[in-house]
């Protein structure tokens, strides 16, 4: 009797494999190679996309450390200038002339080549302080009217592509007390 029974179910479970589609029993057995295609594809994405953005950084990062380097260069030229022209006079000398004229090529062609990398220097002198890009190394006493005003600059501050490259240290103009 048992064999009669298992054959029994046999019949059964054939005539419910008859009665399925078999589109459907095709289709579950083999993989969906579409679904595969559309997420292959989109992982492709991704990984273009996170690629550009490192490449991105990476330009970036080249950037900002060869422009930390050139800097010291840049900020001595410009001192050196500032002194030059207080140097003009009745008894300037002609190397002083040509020396003037130098500095004024070399910052020209430093300026040029910081503007194209979106470089500029922070104009920081007689404006309130401003944390964001500015570090305080003295507070000295000054007028009312002076009162969170930079004074003086310690160190140049500048920006790339509008952001802090290097901060400006500065003193700051700090209200006299009163004595009482």
């Amino acid at each position: 009797m048992s064999k009669h029974k298992e054959k029994d179910l046999g019949v059964e479970q054939e005539e419910e494999l008859q009665q399925a589609d078999p589109a459907e029993t095709q289709e579950s057995q083999t993989p969906d190679y579409y679904e595969q295609y559309v997420r292959l594809s989109a992982d492709f994405e991704n990984y273009r996309k996170r690629t550009e953005r490192e490449k991105a950084a990476l330009i970036a990062y080249g950037k900002k450390d060869f422009a930390l380097k050139m800097l010291p260069m840049y900020e001595v030229l410009l001192r050196q200038q500032k002194i030059m022209q207080n140097a003009k006079g009745k008894d300037a000398a002609k190397e002083v002339k040509s020396l003037q004229d130098g500095m004024r090529m070399i910052l020209s062609e430093l300026e040029k080549a910081f503007h194209s990398e979106g470089i500029t220097k922070m104009d920081v002198l007689k404006k309130p302080y401003d944390p964001q890009t500015q570090e305080v190394v003295a507070m000295i006493p000054a007028k009312d009217s002076e009162d969170g005003l930079v004074i003086d600059e310690a160190q140049m501050g500048f920006m790339m592509d509008g952001q802090v490259l290097r901060p400006a240290r500065v003193i700051v103009g700090q209200k006299k007390e009163e004595e009482n």
